[in-house]
């Protein structure tokens, strides 16, 4: 459950991404990586799972039933804060369309030419759930 979970959220914020914001910024590259060995492309949005944790158990102690699961998003860009801004609100839509709740709301952290904004996002995931 839990593997499969990180590749679900990537898979949809990828596919829901607004096609206005996709044409916008025509480099627009997402990932789960924090390493590439190719020139970087920019804005990258790079989707990772932190901290998440068992929620619930049966009786045996055999099955996880829930995930209380946590992502960060981090949106680098080599221009400015703007343009993370403006493609963290897109991720922040779909991961409330998701049922995720940011936490805390975006920070900046910008490092030499690169400009960053990160946000975590969390919620329970059941067994059953779909996202």
């Amino acid at each position: 459950m839990l593997d499969s979970i990180e590749t679900q959220v990537f898979s949809l914020i990828k596919a829901k991404f607004s096609a206005k914001i996709k044409a916008k910024y025509k480099d627009l590259n997402f990932t789960t990586s924090d390493r590439s060995s190719t020139k970087p492309k920019f804005p990258t949005v790079y989707i990772h799972m932190v901290d998440s944790q068992e929620a619930g158990s049966d009786l045996e102690g055999t099955s996880i039933p829930g995930v209380n699961a946590a992502f960060q998003v981090d949106v680098s860009d080599n221009q400015n804060n703007n343009r993370t801004d403006e493609v963290a609100r897109e991720v922040l839509r779909i991961m409330k369309s998701m049922r995720f709740k940011p936490m805390p709301m975006p920070m900046h952290n910008n490092t030499g030419d690169v400009y960053i904004t990160t946000a975590r996002y969390k919620r329970v995931i059941g067994d059953g759930d779909i996202l």
